[in-house]
């Protein structure tokens, strides 16, 4: 069990521009900006710390609103997938504890007030956990079964994969370390599903909260059962438990 006095490690990931989430369709009034700063109106900054990377190939951290930060590390790589090689690297060469809690996010989520605590009863029940309800398991999937468990705060959900937004112990990434840099190498964007229904094989287990913390903002995809639209717009301050 982890320390409730060892902080978790949180790695948001950013880039000046992204030729892979250029496309997609978003939730009414969505910037990138605008969930950077709900991440930080939402983030417990006395049982966690933050950091930023961002990837400056394709425009400066200078004209980037990260720019204000003072914990950012500059990559220059271009890809998802290479940003994403440069943040196992990074978090692998840090000597972390090995029961520290470690959380990577993409830059356009969103999340409810208290999911760090939610977060940390999810990775007491499973390998890994994420705080995205996918929506898109309850329709493309209809012969998925999943486990039930129960937190203190909500029900849980075994499920099949995620995206690159998940947390684990650094144990568990360190264990599982050449299999998540081997869905990224060669890429432009990670093979995220296909890695993580690959540790599914090798008897790891995911989980995701019912409803969800957090959510891809992705209207067509997002969480479901909660409004986040209201995310986008709430300014909310830092918590603490």
């Amino acid at each position: 069990m982890f320390s409730k006095k060892r902080k978790a490690e949180v790695f948001c990931r950013h880039a000046y521009f992204s030729s892979v989430s250029q496309h997609k369709k978003r939730l009414p009034g969505f910037s990138h900006e605008k969930c950077y700063r709900n991440l930080l109106g939402t983030f417990d900054f006395s049982r966690a710390n933050l950091t930023f990377f961002f990837d400056a190939a394709k425009g400066p951290l200078s004209g980037h609103f990260l720019s204000s930060e003072k914990n950012v590390v500059e990559i220059q790589e271009g890809t998802e997938a290479g940003s994403f090689l440069r943040l196992l690297d990074h978090v692998s060469k840090l000597g972390l504890h090995p029961e520290t809690v470690i959380y990577f996010i993409e830059d356009d989520y969103l999340h409810r007030p208290g999911w760090l605590e939610v977060l940390l009863e999810g990775i007491e029940l499973a390998d890994y956990a994420t705080l995205y309800d996918h929506k898109d398991k309850y329709f493309l999937y209809p012969d998925l079964v999943s486990r039930i468990f129960v937190s203190r705060s909500c029900h849980w959900r075994t499920v099949p994969s995620t995206t690159n937004t998940f947390a684990m112990r650094c144990k568990t990434l360190m264990r599982d370390l050449e299999i998540h840099r081997r869905f990224s190498a060669g890429r432009k964007i990670s093979a995220d599903h296909e890695k993580f229904c690959h540790l599914q094989t090798l008897g790891t287990m995911l989980v995701s909260p019912m409803p969800g913390w957090a959510t891809h903002a992705e209207p067509e995809f997002a969480s479901p059962c909660i409004d986040w639209e209201p995310f986008l717009k709430r300014s909310t301050t830092h918590v603490s438990f």
